[in-house]
């Protein structure tokens, strides 16, 4: 998270760039404009509460100011600019992935592209949140505790990810599939 020097710049960058002064952010936010300006200063760090009303003034989304590292509000990832993920195996293999989102301000949802061969598999593991896989060629074996399901090309398995579970490509050849993860608490403003 930001510090609030950070959280300043970002405010002050926003308004400057939407043509605001100080008192137009003021009278739209309803705070004071002295207010603000400590702000943007880093002399003094905003509450949730204000700083969702200078957002609301400014047209940003509150999580825009306090993400690690700024978002896009769109996020949108070229096919040829597409992060290779290493998603951890089972027997010190790995299963192939590319990242397909990259995350907006208080986004939830990471999209992985998994390609593995015949007989790969993911380690056995848990995590907070949600998945769901979608196949998109091929067959995979995913256990989800003591259950095992057969996903083949076209089909889709949603399930708590904390419930431990193994993705394991049983098709023959080449297995291409959608890997759908959504955290659970984000930052609701």
């Amino acid at each position: 998270m930001p510090n609030a020097a950070e959280v300043g710049q970002r405010l002050k960058s926003v308004r400057k760039e939407e043509g605001m002064t100080l008192k137009q952010v003021a009278e739209s936010s309803g705070m004071s404009p002295t207010h603000i300006s400590e702000i943007e200063r880093g002399k003094t760090s905003p509450t949730i509460g204000a700083l969702r009303k200078i957002s609301k003034a400014l047209g940003k989304e509150t999580a825009f100011f306090v993400e690690d590292r700024p978002l896009p509000r769109v996020s949108v990832i070229k096919k040829e600019d597409r992060d290779v993920v290493l998603v951890e195996g089972a027997e010190d293999a790995f299963v192939t992935g590319k990242a397909l989102t990259s995350g907006i301000p208080a986004g939830r949802v990471d999209v992985i592209q998994l390609d593995g061969e015949g007989g790969r598999k993911t380690i056995k593991h848990c995590h907070d949140g949600e998945e769901a896989l979608i196949v998109v060629n091929g067959q995979v074996t995913v256990a989800v505790g003591g259950d095992k399901f057969v996903v083949n090309s076209g089909d889709c398995l949603h399930f708590s990810a904390g419930t431990e579970h193994t993705i394991h490509f049983s098709g023959d050849g080449r297995t291409r599939a959608l890997q759908v993860l959504v955290s659970p608490g984000a930052i609701r403003w």
